[in-house]
């Protein structure tokens, strides 16, 4: 190799130097290639206007269904003059922002210039008309994102045609004219996601009091309701936790009875992720469960209310200085683990059944950081702790105090948690390690769907039984799952052969015997693979089940002892395979 020093009398001569040179086909790595979510592109357009002062955004897609198809963003803000547009929004991963946090009263929600580039993501021509406050003269700049993507071309060396004009004094703002369009807006689907994502801007219990934000489409396909802070009310429970120094946990927790406790958590070792607060608000969709948890009637109309909108809206959203951050509590985005735990204690809230905040600020929390595409933040110890901080408070908090109210529920608990004013010191896992969650074991738990909806309030009824001990109403319980879904096989498979499921004579279902039986000799007629293997297995594994069944539902002193004796009949076998069978006809 080459070493200068090597060479005597060695002499350098100044040349013109070397400078970094950008090629254009990097605004689409930054625009489309990286915002590969549309709704994100439209959001971090919205965020621009806040900083920009506005109080009023309006976005246009009536338009997006015509030949000239087109997306107009347009709002009441500041405006730009011509230094503004060279010197800020024309230099990409301009500082600005990031040297201000604050512009005005508020917190400066953009920083990495992304937001300009949301329009290369959108469409392939944008026209940004620009009407600074206070001033006489608008400006106008045309752009062609398809230019950036010749051969050779260089972003300094591709011009944007800007023009000039007059205005009227009072009158400022940005306007953004998107057309050739990237996406089809024109679908249901589509829109409900996108005015759900609007919707979810803003913490659903803090919206925002000076900023609006309006659509429009035509044609409307769909109607989102909007939520009400009131909504939240109609929780069973509410649950807020304040992080504090990294070791202090302050909680609140209530039920819609006015039950409320209050009190500290000490943790075993700080907390890297700043200050946070969290926000958790349980729901019972079900009047059943709802009266059994609270005493109280709930009416079929607040049932389907309460279903309605957790279908928008629930889950656990991450909010930076008010403002969320996509994808945290999105329907696939299960960030704090809430289904697995659920599915193995069921004091767990399951997503579907909570609306979430977690409250995060740049000031406090300066080491949670976006990606550079704004969707989601860049993984770290800080954001692991985060993450920690919100199972801590349900793990230890919201499960033990929801058990504690739910009599009807209780589970085994180490201990309860301390009245107001005392301390409690949890134990924290070293960063990385998850909590776990101690399984609930189920007798009868399936891999798939039942043939109808009544089987899942009968498996959960048959858990329950299970879970305290009830070995003989959990049995009954399972002789009539069993029958009524070799039944169900029956009818469904032979809906002509009546004589197969169904006692003509005396007008009813045939008795549980004859059901197997009638099964095992047709198994030759189901033609799908596999599916004579299964009913030759469950023939086999059936009869013990089906003679203690028999014996101790007609004998009174035939009985189980406890929950243990039931693991020799293989139930939840069983009915995995008659569900396997249903599923394969």
């Amino acid at each position: 190799m080459h070493n200068p020093k090597d060479i005597k009398n060695f002499s350098e001569k100044s040349v013109e130097p070397l400078r970094f040179d950008v090629s254009g086909n990097l605004i689409r790595k930054f625009g489309r290639e990286s915002i590969s979510n549309k709704n994100v592109a439209i959001l971090e357009l919205i965020k621009n206007s806040y900083d920009a002062k506005a109080t009023k955004i309006e976005i246009d897609f009536s338009s997006v269904n015509t030949k000239e198809g087109m997306i107009a963003v347009s709002d009441n803000g500041d405006g730009m003059d011509y230094s503004d547009l060279k010197n800020k929004w024309m230099r990409i991963a301009n500082p600005f922002k990031s040297k201000k946090s604050k512009n005005g009263d508020r917190i400066f929600i953009g920083e990495k210039g992304i937001g300009r580039l949301s329009a290369e993501s959108l469409a392939r021509t944008a026209t940004l008309f620009s009407l600074p406050k206070g001033a006489y003269t608008e400006y106008k700049i045309i752009f062609d994102w398809e230019k950036y993507q010749d051969e050779n071309a260089l972003i300094s060396d591709i011009g944007n045609p800007t023009f000039e004009f007059k205005k009227k004094k009072g009158d400022h703002g940005i306007r953004i004219e998107m057309k050739d369009l990237n996406h089809d807006w024109n679908n249901a689907e589509t829109q409900t996601s996108l005015l759900t994502d609007i919707n979810l801007l803003n913490p659903l219990n803090k919206p925002m009091r000076d900023f609006r934000i309006a659509t429009k489409f035509e044609p409307s396909l769909v109607v989102v309701p909007k939520i009400k802070k009131e909504f939240l009310n109609k929780a069973v429970y509410s649950l807020k936790t304040k992080l504090t120094g990294g070791t202090l946990i302050r909680y609140e927790f209530s039920s819609i009875n006015k039950k409320k406790k209050e009190g500290n958590l000490q943790t075993t070792r700080k907390l890297k992720c700043g200050d946070a607060v969290f926000e958790l608000f349980f729901f019972y969709k079900s009047p059943k469960y709802f009266e059994q948890a609270i005493g109280k009637e709930m009416s079929q109309v607040e049932s389907r209310e309460i279903s309605k909108m957790l279908d928008y809206y629930s889950g656990i959203k991450l909010y930076r200085d008010n403002f969320r951050v996509k994808p945290y509590g999105d329907a696939n985005s299960d960030w704090i683990g809430l289904d697995i735990a659920a599915h193995n204690n069921s004091m767990y809230p399951r997503n579907d059944a909570l609306i979430g905040m977690v409250h995060i600020s740049k000031s406090k929390n300066s080491s949670i950081v976006d990606t550079t595409t704004r969707e989601g933040v860049i993984f770290s110890d800080e954001f692991q702790d985060l993450i920690t901080f919100v199972q801590v408070s349900i793990h230890k908090i919201f499960t033990d105090l929801r058990s504690e109210f739910e009599s009807h529920k209780t589970k085994a608990r180490k201990k309860k948690l301390p009245k107001g004013g005392k301390t409690h010191i949890v134990s924290i896992p070293s960063p990385g390690t998850k909590i776990i969650v101690p399984p609930v074991v189920n007798l009868v738990e399936i891999g798939g769907k039942y043939p109808e909806n009544f089987y899942n309030q009968l498996q959960d009824e048959i858990n329950i039984c299970y879970e305290h001990n009830h070995p003989n109403a959990a049995f009954f319980l399972c002789r009539k799952m069993v029958e009524n879904l070799v039944f169900n096989i029956l009818e469904k498979k032979f809906p002509s052969r009546v004589d197969l499921w169904y006692d003509q004579k005396y007008k009813i279902r045939h008795k549980f015997s004859i059901l197997i039986k009638n099964l095992y000799d047709e198994r030759s007629n189901f033609n799908k693979p596999n599916v004579k293997t299964y009913i030759e297995k469950f023939n086999t594994e059936v009869g013990l089940f089906r003679k203690e069944a028999n014996t101790k539902a007609h004998n009174v002193f035939e009985y189980l002892c406890d929950k243990k004796e039931l693991n020799k009949f293989k139930i939840k076998d069983l009915v995995q395979l008659l569900v396997k069978i249903f599923d394969n006809i």
